[in-house]
């Protein structure tokens, strides 16, 4: 995987400008994160943060990295405001007619494994990457954050409508409460507060960006640190011999609805902490022969995860 960095010659953009070690971006992205900064800047407003009145960069690392390093060394009053974003302008047209633009194939195959579990449309599947992508990169989230860090959902709804090219009327029902993302919990719009479109839109847990871009496992790899295949119980079916009437009804109830693939029931086992409820799920889905998951109570670094979070992944 190829990437821009500050000690590789061979890799410059196209205006021989070079990255930090702190702001590398794969090669293989690059183009689509490029030209997803230049329409927020140059289209969707941008560019009143990112160059204010006294010709001063909002982020210095992002002009560079979009080819203006001259104009940061400058001084503010050795050029016109608007030579540099016309610059910037002429690139996004350069840039527009390489569209479609290539993603990571990691990243792609992940997204494609994934919509095999939980059905995703074309749409959303877009969707998703350029989150994942915004998670990953603190360049493309600095560049969202010049339109505004207080944004309601509807006007964080307008913004992927206009940068993803989405029809509005999709990402509307793709952040609906009967939604794919609201019901597996893949990924919210939290709507609760007015924050930055990076803050608001909240993947299944922290590390699941990482994982998609860098791992080449099973899906169930990708949401361990929230959801993980349950080890096998140590009891059989024969050690609950006191509650069988309840097991007569439970079992036939549970294997129909295998049968006809239901895609959720409810089931309540009541009673104190210790005292067997997990042992006997994990019993019954191995009579039943079929998969069992738990809800984690920590991430990987051992922290709680909080009460809302938690509950939020029973979706999953």
């Amino acid at each position: 995987m190829g990437l821009f960095n500050l000690n590789n010659t061979a890799t410059k953009n196209e205006f021989n400008t070079e990255l930090t070690e702190e702001n590398i971006i794969d090669e293989d992205v690059a183009d689509k994160i490029t030209y997803w900064m230049l329409k927020i800047i140059i289209e969707m407003g941008g560019h009143k943060r990112f160059i204010d009145s006294d010709n001063d960069f909002e982020y210095e690392d992002m002009a560079t990295f979009l080819g203006l390093e001259k104009y940061v060394e400058f001084d503010y009053d050795d050029f016109n405001r608007t030579e540099p974003l016309l610059l910037l302008k002429k690139r996004l047209k350069a840039l527009r007619k390489k569209a479609p633009f290539g993603s990571s194939e990691l990243l792609t195959q992940n997204i494609q494994n994934l919509s095999e579990l939980i059905v995703l449309t074309e749409e959303e599947k877009q969707v998703l990457e350029f989150v994942i992508l915004l998670k990953q990169y603190d360049m493309l989230d600095n560049a969202l954050s010049l339109l505004g860090g207080d944004l309601s959902s509807s006007r964080a709804k307008r913004i992927l409508n206009v940068l993803l090219e989405i029809p509005i009327e999709k990402i509307n029902d793709m952040f609906a409460a009967n939604s794919t993302f609201n019901r597996s919990a893949l990924l919210i719009l939290h709507s609760e507060e007015n924050y930055s479109l990076g803050t608001k839109l909240r993947l299944i847990n922290y590390e699941f960006a990482d994982n998609m871009l860098n791992l080449e496992e099973e899906i169930t790899e990708m949401i361990k640190d929230s959801v993980r295949l349950s080890d096998k119980g140590t009891l059989n079916i024969t050690d609950y011999s006191y509650i069988k009437s309840d097991l007569e009804i439970l079992m036939p109830f549970l294997n129909k609805a295998l049968d006809n693939k239901l895609k959720g029931v409810n089931i309540l086992l009541y009673g104190l902490p210790g005292t067997g409820k997990t042992e006997l799920s994990k019993t019954i889905a191995e009579v039943l022969g079929t998969k069992l998951y738990e809800i984690s109570y920590a991430d990987r670094e051992g922290d709680p995860i909080e009460g809302e979070a938690r509950l939020r992944l029973y979706k999953t």
